[in-house]
């Protein structure tokens, strides 16, 4: 595959604890965008490693956060455009041109692609869940006799199914943080700040499409860009990944809800799950005769979920992907054509 050439973008690549995977996104990148910065928050790269000759590490004295890392990088840049990346994303072939037409076709200042979990690009990742964002607008779920569910686990099949059925450019309430491509030049030109420095970390890329919605200004994904974000791959900071997302919780709800968030809808109905139990292998599925998609998920409502397409009467893991799947449990759902629930799993993963 020969590479793209290279756009007026400067890459930020924010690091934590993921030395390896920001060195080969970096060298993915040498082609395609006129300069890469590296925001260091775990000082564990060597600005004398040949694998960032090409990049300028940036080191600050401490981790300062995702948010205010890609604030610092985008000080430092001359492009017009920033793309803002975690080190566990890998872009697929025309990405950043599809970003860039998109930017400007929508006038859009914020654009995203869609993600798939792994590089064969059979799993589907869903729409970034942004609650309680993506509510102010039943556009984004394409069913209206869904509006009024009770059941959230169906509002989010719904939410997926039309994030996957686009083809053209389309406005999206929340985008990923894990690749944004930003128009620097107007964030500078309304001097607006790429991320509030408040969110150390979670919950920033959703505060970010909270205030440009505020501002009338859409983000949009654009369906052309694929990308592989691996998912539930990062390092756990040392305060803990669900201490940090409760602490960012509550300041996005206190700046958008002090008087209180509409809460997701209720879920009804909790299905019969079977337990697959402990191993280090993940285990092959049996699929009820009449399943569409295989679903998978680290909680057993399956707000946030990967799907792939199924049409053998069984389903097994390939080897790369096994090798991403950090230790944890994993629920697994069979769905028909219909979205109906066919049958449920849970495993979980030792060491």
């Amino acid at each position: 595959m020969s590479p793209s050439p290279q756009q007026d973008i400067t890459a930020a690549i924010i690091n934590y604890g993921s030395p390896q995977d920001s060195a080969e996104l970096t060298r993915k990148l040498e082609s395609q965008v006129q300069n890469i910065i590296v925001v260091d928050n775990s000082n564990d790269i060597s600005s004398s490693d040949p694998a960032f000759a090409h990049a300028e590490i940036i080191t600050p004295l401490e981790n300062i956060g995702f948010g205010a890392a890609a604030n610092l990088a985008a000080r430092q840049i001359k492009t017009r455009w920033l793309l803002v990346l975690n080190p566990d994303v890998r872009l697929k072939r025309n990405c950043l041109k599809h970003l860039l037409d998109a930017s400007v076709q929508m006038n859009a200042p914020l654009c995203g692609p869609r993600f798939y979990w792994d590089d064969a690009c059979t799993f589907q990742l869903p729409p970034a869940l942004g609650h309680p964002l993506w509510l102010l607008s039943d556009r984004h779920i394409p069913d209206s006799n869904l509006a009024e569910t009770t059941d959230v686990s169906e509002l989010a099949m719904a939410r997926h199914k039309r994030f996957w059925s686009e083809s053209t450019p389309f406005s999206e309430p929340v985008l990923s943080g894990a690749c944004l491509l930003f128009d620097n030049d107007w964030f500078k030109l309304n001097k607006v700040p790429l991320f509030d420095e408040a969110f150390f970390l979670y919950y920033e890329d959703t505060d970010l499409c909270g205030r440009m919605l505020h501002k009338g200004m859409m983000p949009v994904c654009a369906p052309q860009a694929s990308a592989v974000h691996y998912w539930n791959q990062s390092s756990e900071p040392p305060a803990g990944k669900a201490a940090l997302m409760q602490a960012s919780e509550k300041i996005f709800m206190q700046k958008y809800y002090p008087n209180g968030a509409p809460p997701l809808p209720r879920r009804e109905h909790r299905p019969s799950i079977t337990d697959l139990g402990q191993s280090r292998i993940p285990p092959a599925l049996l699929l009820p005769g009449t399943t569409s998609h295989l679903d998978i998920g680290t909680q057993d409502d399956f707000i946030v979920f990967a799907r792939t397409a199924v049409t053998q009467p069984s389903f097994s893991f390939s080897k790369n992907l096994e090798k991403r799947l950090r230790p944890g449990t994993y629920f697994f759902r069979a769905v028909d054509q219909s979205d109906k629930g066919l049958q449920y799993w849970c495993w979980q993963k030792t060491e």
